[in-house]
């Protein structure tokens, strides 16, 4: 082997060491979520849509990311997510007192996680970029 190709073979060798250890790369995801239980969502009572690293929530569990939907069948956009994949969770603000800032929402209030034949649905970000779910009355928190 002469200095070119052992050159060559250290150059490629170090390119892909760099793309193994390179993290994922970012990715927007959409979220757009109905509340059909009883109460009116808007600007006061609005939804709250979460992203988890696992489908195990519970009051000790930290969301990566929360925004706020202030209608039914509106949209929360999340830039740059890296995490792959994600769990969406819904609370539906339902006392209009819980920012999602503020740890675990308070018991009573409805909520889900995006989920399919009552199994939740893992998202990933680069391949399923635009999520659609709806959620009910029918989950509790603390219930």
């Amino acid at each position: 082997m002469n200095r070119r190709q052992i050159l060559g073979s250290l150059i490629g060798a170090a390119l892909a060491i760099v793309v193994s250890i390179t993290p994922a790369l970012a990715a927007d995801l959409t979220v757009t979520v109905s509340y059909t239980g009883k109460g009116k969502v808007d600007a006061k009572h609005d939804i709250l849509v979460f992203l988890f690293v696992t489908p195990n929530i519970n009051a000790e569990s930290v969301p990566m990311a929360v925004q706020s939907v202030p209608m039914s069948g509106g949209t929360a956009t999340f830039k740059g997510v890296i995490q792959d994949p994600v769990y969406v969770v819904m609370v539906y603000n339902e006392k209009a007192d819980y920012t999602g800032a503020d740890g675990p929402p308070p018991p009573g209030l409805p909520w889900a996680i995006h989920s399919m034949e009552g199994k939740p649905v893992p998202v990933s970000p680069a391949k399923t970029p635009q999520v659609k779910t709806t959620f009910d009355d029918s989950r509790r928190w603390g219930r």
